[in-house]
């Protein structure tokens, strides 16, 4: 059961991501996150499992990576 609901769970917050894109939010899913810190914080009990925190808001005009720099697709991709 906790296997289905971790995948069930994290099905949604995709959604979730979707839909805040759609609204014109950004959104992140944060690996290496304090799970203990989150349940404490949030007062969940002990046998709770935190699946995915998501950092969601407006992106900034300035962001840091504003720019995307691509690599030539010849020096990185090689057909046999």
């Amino acid at each position: 059961m906790k296997v289905w609901a971790t995948k069930s769970t994290a099905l949604a917050a995709q959604n979730l991501m979707l839909a805040l894109r759609a609204h014109g939010f950004d959104s992140c899913p944060m690996e290496g996150m304090d799970e203990c810190r989150v349940k404490k914080l949030l007062n969940l009990p002990s046998k709770g499992l935190v699946t995915m925190v998501l950092a969601a808001g407006r992106r900034a005009e300035n962001g840091v990576y504003n720019s995307q720099y691509r690599f030539d697709q010849k020096t990185l991709v090689h057909y046999l």
